[in-house]
């Protein structure tokens, strides 16, 4: 089985590409600059950078040389950040967008047409998270990309799935990594003022991913069985995101909002 990460070199990519390997996958991992990581992963990297539409289509071409297909692909692209609206400015949101949204769709057109032509089709995991679900006061970038994300894999899916490739939607929560609290994986946007309500969602956060039980590895294992099977559920809610996905179908909007609003303090602010 041939997999593509699109993502691999750290974080959940990094975590998924090495325990498929070690599972008798052939592996490849992709990054904007893997010259910098020779010799330190058990699988190849690949040059691509997902803004870009010749990158992507590049990249793909070597693993189809080398291979002659592509069974799966997981796309752990992503970028995250956290503001207010008024804080955050439309370049911050359009490279979001470019990455989380637009990175998503170039890898999934490009990679159609080599699934569909391939015995056996294949299967496209494209990692949502609760942002997907909720949509969270100073994250309106990050949750609308993920609402915009969602829809795009739920059409698409609609779109292939008579050509035998299957589309999945992973939604995990904050994952517990060894790592710092904050860094480029978790950070406020440029334009936040001393003393905004963002600082206290940086901490929430923070302590929300160091608190998690959701670890890479039991991310990375539900989205192996996922490919090894060949059946894709739609979503897959994992750890708080299940209760958290009825809640959102089911409860009251004003149940929601305390809920949501609850989360940063927004009834206590002044």
């Amino acid at each position: 089985m041939v997999v593509l990460v699109a993502g691999a070199s750290g974080g959940l990519g990094s975590v998924l590409a090495r325990m498929l390997r070690e599972q008798g996958a052939t592996v490849y991992g992709t990054c904007r600059n893997p010259a910098a990581l020779e010799g330190e992963y058990p699988f190849p990297f690949l040059a691509m950078d997902i803004t870009d539409d010749d990158s992507v289509a590049a990249a793909l071409a070597v693993v189809l040389e080398r291979e002659g297909r592509i069974d799966a692909a997981v796309n752990c692209v992503n970028e995250m950040f956290i503001g207010s609206v008024a804080e955050t400015s439309m370049p911050e949101v359009i490279g979001l967008y470019d990455t989380n949204v637009f990175g998503a769709m170039r890898l999934c057109r490009q990679l159609a047409p080599i699934m569909r032509e391939q015995e056996g089709g294949g299967t496209i995991v494209i990692m949502s998270s609760l942002g997907g679900i909720l949509a969270v006061p100073y994250m309106s970038s990050y949750t609308s990309a993920k609402f915009a994300l969602e829809a795009f894999a739920e059409a698409f899916r609609h779109e292939v799935r008579n050509d035998n490739v299957r589309v999945s939607i992973m939604q995990p929560v904050a994952m517990h990594m060894e790592r710092g609290d904050t860094g480029s994986h978790l950070r406020l946007v440029d334009g936040v003022r001393e003393g905004s309500l963002s600082h206290r969602m940086l901490r929430q956060m923070a302590k929300d991913t160091a608190a998690s039980k959701l670890t890479p590895q039991m991310v990375a294992q539900r989205i192996i069985g996922i490919i090894q099977s060949g059946e894709a559920p739609l979503r897959v809610p994992l750890d708080r995101a299940r209760v958290l996905g009825k809640l959102k179908r089911f409860a009251p909007q004003a149940v929601l909002d305390k809920m949501v609003r609850g989360l940063v303090g927004l009834d206590r602010a002044s």
